[in-house]
């Protein structure tokens, strides 16, 4: 969130200083900021609303282990129930 409220800070910091050349790079890092605080306000990150690197729950050991895997890599279990 911080680096959210930073860069929009930066986008009107870079508009107020410079209103001819720096308009269009200033409402980007406020575009970017705002994406950037929406990401963060979900509580989920960029690389769960990628579904990059989503886990799901052993159920032999009940360790998180990745969601396509097909065992479990410290128990050995197979996560259809068999073992």
């Amino acid at each position: 969130m911080v680096i959210a409220a930073l860069l929009i800070l930066v986008g009107i910091l870079i508009i107020v200083s410079n209103p001819l050349l720096g308009f269009i790079p200033g409402i980007l890092m406020i575009v970017i900021g705002i994406v950037v605080g929406v990401i963060a306000a979900t509580g989920r990150g960029l690389g769960a609303l990628l579904s990059i690197g989503s886990s799901k729950t052993c159920p032999d050991c009940k360790s998180r282990i990745p969601s396509d895997a097909v065992a479990c890599r410290f128990g050995g279990a197979r996560i259809d129930g068999s073992r």
